[in-house]
């Protein structure tokens, strides 16, 4: 089903655990890092050297995506890619936002240890100066992070990072059963959508027995008649 190895190591004072995985039929390389830090105001960073030069760096932004400038870290919502029109190497994130891209090599920042160096001169609601933040030093605490490689043909677009971002952050749950009679197929979904470019970001009930959807075009093309298909069986 799969394939994996494993890397655990002191690292300063604290430390360090990656497992790095390959299932079988599925393109994606998935990273679990597991830190320890003990250290004040350090920032941990998973780098993925690549050969594109002069490519480009595009991050996923809620419903879309946007083109930044290389040096700068910028969030991303589920993906950032890089890319060259040919060839391009997607970093998938589960809750971390910290992504960059700095002389070909893409970064995820994974943990930043830091407080709050100061606050307003005049008083913010909710913030109060006495207040310590030193739980942002994130220490004494094991914290686990997941991510994940896409290696691709083409640009972002006709690779469908965008479906690989949502398919990492909402995987499949599956429940065991017994072996038993049933009528559904061996190939079934609740919903179907024509076009691979409309994706579905909501389904859910809505007032008086309605059902709301919804749904955006996420790679920046055109998208007519589209058909919307639910199963009601």
């Amino acid at each position: 089903v799969y394939s994996e190895y494993s890397v655990n190591h002191a690292f300063g004072t604290g430390h360090y655990g990656t497992s790095v995985r390959l299932y079988h039929g599925i393109p994606r390389i998935d990273i679990t890092t597991r830190i320890l830090n003990n250290e004040k105001f350090v920032r941990y960073r998973a780098l993925f050297p690549t050969t594109i030069e002069n490519g480009q760096y595009v991050a996923e932004i809620p419903f879309g995506a946007i083109d930044r400038p290389a040096g700068i870290e910028f969030p991303a919502q589920n993906w950032m890619d890089y890319g060259d029109a040919r060839k391009g190497l997607a970093v998938l994130n589960r809750g971390l936002p910290g992504n960059n891209v700095a002389d070909g090599t893409m970064m995820l920042s994974l943990l930043r240890s830091a407080t709050i160096g100061a606050y307003a001169s005049q008083p913010v609601a909710g913030f109060d100066p006495a207040m310590s933040s030193d739980t942002g030093l994130e220490l004494g605490k094991t914290l686990t992070l997941q991510y994940a490689l896409v290696p691709h043909a083409g640009d972002w677009k006709t690779a469908g990072v965008y479906r690989a971002g949502w398919e990492f952050n909402h995987p499949l749950i599956s429940r065991k059963s017994t072996s038993h009679a049933g009528s559904l197929p061996k190939r079934w979904g609740l919903l179907e959508v024509s076009q691979p470019n409309v994706v579905v970001s909501a389904l859910k009930p809505g007032h008086n027995g309605s059902v709301i959807l919804r749904v955006y075009e996420a790679g920046g093309k055109s998208a007519s008649g589209i058909q919307v298909k639910l199963q009601t069986g």
